[in-house]
């Protein structure tokens, strides 16, 4: 069971999570790769649903696949845990490959581990 968080750790949590999305939304691949842990995993459940990217080189691989299909990530809610974990809610607008405009609501679960 996770313990509720104190109001540090869910600064830090949810400052984490509002940085790493702020870098995406920005198109800022390089910064958002700096911000991710070297063992990061990403289960993916709209593009590819069930894959699952491991490390930094994965993501990079599928972010210049999936480059010019999304139009818009939009984080609405931040729901702190801990200082490592964090619930965002938000919505996915992008282009699957029949060339449909998706707009997908999306729960993401982070973990933080090292600052990252």
């Amino acid at each position: 069971m996770i313990d509720a968080p104190t109001i540090g750790d869910a600064t830090e949590s949810a400052r984490l999570a509002k940085q790493y999305f702020g870098l995406f939304q920005k198109g800022d691949t390089v910064g958002m790769l700096d911000l991710l842990h070297p063992e990061v995993e990403w289960v993916l459940k709209s593009t590819r649903p069930g894959e699952i990217l491991r490390g930094k080189h994965g993501v990079e691989v599928f972010l210049d696949e999936i480059a010019g299909k999304f139009y818009d990530l939009v984080t609405e809610v931040y729901r702190p845990l801990d200082h490592e974990h964090v619930i965002v809610e938000g919505r996915l607008r992008w282009t699957d490959d029949e060339r449909v405009l998706r707009d997908d609501p999306v729960i993401w679960a982070l973990v933080f581990r090292d600052g990252l």
